[in-house]
């Protein structure tokens, strides 16, 4: 059927939207959580060099249109600028939540947009929720539809593909497009789809990449608002061939929001499970016998282990939250929370003995073999806990922003329905 998977798309974040808005708790709390997350990472990354590099590449804006970036608050830049911007800040510590299923960081490309446009919309509380949803729902299913995390061995990051798309789904609602307009910005975006993979260094173009997206599908949105149209069978056979990706994506069963992981430490996905389970040894044998081990040999889940290594020496942060050499001397010095240990990337940081990465035809855990004199420690840890999202961010917003008062109950205030307006003044304050 023509368009049957935009429309589909489309459908599927309006439908996820109006659950939102009419209050289903699981949603709107999951919503409220990712907003917080997302928020938290975006201010402790405004920080970091790539951020002020980038801002230092923008050019300020001077007329009644032009936006504050939330990573910047006493900047002014365009619309477009800002976007990039924030969602920059907010995915460069590699600490943003991961939709694990379709290998994307949904809210680091949708909740900056959605409480910069919100609050120029006036939109209300359970508005911005409702779009950071619908939003994230898109961004899943269209990088499923792609190939999801199959993408990866392709050399096409599945966050910046289908990031594009759920832009759009997020700007739609907060825009309030009806159904044929936010089938059109979904298909504007759909047309200028790509996002390449480096296969050497990440550095600054990776993380900017994904605010081109972000603002690729902001674009489309204000386009389709203004009557622009575009082909609705982009995804039914272009962008399938295209991509290599096979017909039998799902598009029904619980809203994707549900199904993102919270990441305690600032490093790649694999690694997080990794820094748990040698976490668990510290407390059997304590840092220092992990750190003055001869060997650790580490077991991951095969189409994990493109995305790790165990370089020392590395070019830069993005390499640094890659490597299992540096994930294991944070653990030793227990700065596993620490984004300034990673973005240091210094080589006498890292572990010093042999490191072994094998792959393994498992799919749901890690396996650790530490080698000490005279034993060695094994230890099993699950990919995925089940664990609340909550307990897990509580700690992640002590290592973050420590008693800040701005984010003590700021995820129930979300979830009560606070408005992206005085959400916006609350991150403006002084930090």
């Amino acid at each position: 059927m023509a368009g049957a998977t935009l429309d589909a798309l489309a459908r599927r974040g309006t439908t996820v939207a109006g659950r939102v808005r009419a209050g289903e708790e699981d949603l709107v709390r999951a919503a409220a959580l990712l907003c917080v997350d997302t928020l938290a990472c975006l201010v402790v990354g405004a920080d970091h060099p790539t951020v002020g590099r980038l801002l230092d590449s923008q050019e300020s804006a001077t007329s009644d249109l032009a936006w504050t970036p939330l990573a910047a608050p006493a900047a002014r830049r365009s619309r477009d600028d800002a976007v990039v911007a924030d969602v920059t800040a907010a995915h460069i510590d590699e600490l943003d939540a991961v939709h694990p299923g379709s290998g994307t960081v949904p809210g680091a490309v949708v909740v900056p947009l959605a409480v910069q446009l919100g609050a120029r919309a006036d939109a209300s509380g359970p508005g911005l929720l409702a779009a950071v949803a619908a939003g994230y729902e898109v961004t899943a299913l269209a990088a499923g539809v792609l190939g999801g995390p199959r993408l990866y061995g392709s050399s096409w990051w599945p966050g910046a593909v289908a990031g594009r798309l759920g832009a759009a789904m997020t700007a739609s609602c907060l825009l309030g497009l009806d159904e044929d307009r936010t089938r059109q910005a979904l298909s504007l975006a759909a047309a200028s789809l790509g996002g390449l993979l480096t296969e050497d260094v990440f550095a600054d173009g990776h993380y900017v990449l994904l605010g081109d997206a972000a603002a690729a599908g902001l674009r489309a949105a204000v386009r389709a608002a203004a009557g622009l149209r575009a082909s609705s069978t982009l995804l039914d056979g272009p962008a399938r061939r295209a991509f290599g990706a096979s017909p039998d994506a799902v598009l029904d069963g619980p809203a994707r929001i549900v199904e993102g992981m919270v990441k305690e430490f600032p490093c790649s996905t694999p690694l997080q499970a990794v820094i748990r389970g040698l976490s668990s040894l510290t407390e059997r044998s304590g840092r220092a016998s992990i750190g003055a081990a001869p060997a650790i040999e580490v077991t991951l889940p095969a189409a994990m282990t493109a995305y790790v290594s165990i370089d020392r020496v590395v070019d830069g942060p993005p390499e640094a939250a890659a490597s299992l050499a540096y994930a294991v001397g944070a653990v030793v010095r227990g700065r596993e929370r620490d984004v300034r240990y990673f973005r240091t990337a210094d080589p006498a940081t890292a572990f010093a003995g042999r490191l072994t990465l094998t792959p393994s035809a498992a799919a749901d855990a890690v396996e650790l073999a530490v080698t000490l004199p005279g034993a060695t420690l094994r230890h099993r840890e699950p990919l995925r806990r089940d664990v609340d999202p909550a307990e897990v961010l509580a700690r992640k917003l002590g290592a973050l922003v420590g008693d800040d008062p701005r984010w003590a109950g700021l995820a129930g205030d979300l979830a009560r329905g606070l408005a992206p307006r005085e959400l916006t003044r609350l991150l403006a304050e002084p930090r």
